[in-house]
């Protein structure tokens, strides 16, 4: 069942494979998940026309992705010896 209304095939059929495959899989899933062909079609439009279809496999966050994000931490410091004072002097 052909979900994608013509416009939203023409805008998939102008991504390269590696996108159109992914929409082809989207589309198999918003009609599995029963989203209406209007929805589903307006979806994949804005998608193919934004370029942000995603990456297959960029979803994962690896630790190398965070380099530079965060500003390092300080060195750690000696320690600063805490006077204690007797309860007398504190009175």
């Amino acid at each position: 069942m052909k979900l994608f209304n013509e416009k939203a095939q023409a805008a998939v059929s102008a991504l390269d494979s590696a996108d159109a495959a992914y929409c082809a899989k989207l589309e198999q899933r918003f009609a599995a998940l029963g989203i209406s062909s209007q929805h589903a079609s307006s979806a994949v439009c804005a998608l193919a026309e934004a370029e942000a279809v995603p990456q297959p496999g960029s979803w994962a966050a690896l630790p190398g992705l965070f380099k530079g994000l965060f500003p390092k931490k300080a060195p750690a410091t000696a320690s600063v010896p805490v006077e204690s004072y007797s309860a007398e002097a504190l009175a």
